[in-house]
């Protein structure tokens, strides 16, 4: 039995016509240039078949032999096994990738893999990794994300300063309550965001001019900040980061690319200004409000009325992007949220 294919005879780098045998003695041989060299088979190590590729065979005198001629290289092996008793490990790569059931159950293992990392895995490991990172990496971020934000999205308030005032006296209760956040209120104006007020990592909290303008009480607005301080006190922002940099290690392991993983925590700004907060991360918030509202005195009912009028109105510009974004968007349901807070 012969295989045709070429090889390499280790001492060299010129390459010759060769072909590999099986003699009577069970033995690999390679005949080139008129040479011959036997092998017995527990000196040579055979490559697995991948698809169409050649397969070597390396010697361990340094030798190699390549070969295209798969079928005639499998009888080969096949003979081998049974004549000599040698174990041939198998081509269980080749066999799982010629058959199609085979690849479509790994395809559907893949994506059950991947649905169960990014609901399951990503979140739950975020939620620890976040507790061994310094509140210092906290404050840098969330301070670098204000400052981009004041760079190309907000702009200085408009309400007047004893306003601003008065609601950071009205808000006074809700954030001393929490001495350990370093909680800080900022009053922005954002036409292109409308009425909204979101929360940073490191405790920075801001609220638009156009949220002040629609809300018909301070305690709707304090509402709202016990929600936000709600994100803040859980680590919504920070967990957010770390779990999009999870996704990109994923890619990392997945395709080799370090490029997008290596800039997880220098784009951690955008990042923030492009997620929503999770159907959980709500959910936490909104507990954490209703116990603070409760614990101060503030009727819950506030929120729901507010939230209300978000959604009733178009506090948010309707743009095309701003329709896709709700499409996608991971929040709970809204009127959910409001019984929660009603009666």
């Amino acid at each position: 039995m012969q295989v045709r294919g070429f090889c390499f005879d280790g001492q060299s780098s010129r390459r010759h016509p060769a072909l590999l045998v099986l003699n009577a003695q069970g033995q690999l041989c390679l005949h080139f240039a008129g040479r011959e060299l036997c092998h017995a088979p527990d000196r040579v190590q055979i490559s697995p078949r991948l698809g169409n590729t050649p397969r070597q065979l390396a010697f361990d005198d340094g030798a190699t032999f390549a070969t295209s001629e798969h079928d005639a290289l499998a009888l080969l092996l096949r003979h081998l096994a049974t004549s000599t008793q040698h174990k041939i490990k198998t081509d269980w790569l080749h066999q799982l990738e010629s058959r199609w059931r085979w690849i479509l159950g790994a395809c559907l293992v893949l994506l059950l893999a991947l649905y169960l990392g990014l609901t399951q895995g990503a979140p739950l490991a975020a939620r620890i990794i976040v507790t061994f990172i310094p509140d210092a990496v906290e404050q840098h971020i969330g301070t670098q994300s204000m400052q981009m934000l004041d760079q190309i999205l907000l702009e200085p308030s408009k309400l007047p300063a004893q306003r601003q005032q008065e609601l950071q006296q009205h808000f006074g209760p809700l954030l001393q309550a929490h001495p350990e956040l370093s909680l800080r209120v900022h009053f922005r104006h954002a036409p292109s965001i409308g009425a909204n007020a979101f929360a940073l990592p490191g405790g920075d909290m801001v609220f638009t001019d156009q949220i002040v303008q629609l809300s018909e009480s301070d305690d709707e607005l304090g509402a709202v900040l016990a929600h936000e301080i709600g994100h803040v006190y859980h680590h919504h922002g920070m967990r957010r980061v770390v779990q999009n940099g999870l996704l990109y290690w994923g890619l990392f392991a997945i395709t080799g690319d370090i490029s997008a993983a290596s800039e997880t925590i220098a784009a951690a700004p955008a990042l923030l200004m492009n997620m929503a907060y999770s159907r959980q991360m709500e959910d936490e918030a909104d507990d954490f409000a209703l116990q603070q509202l409760l614990a101060h005195g503030i009727e819950p009912r506030h929120f729901a009325n507010i939230m209300r009028r978000l959604e009733s109105t178009d506090a948010r510009p309707d743009t095309s992007k701003n329709r896709f974004l709700r499409l996608l968007s991971s929040h709970p349901d809204t009127h959910a949220r409001i019984r929660k807070f009603e009666p």
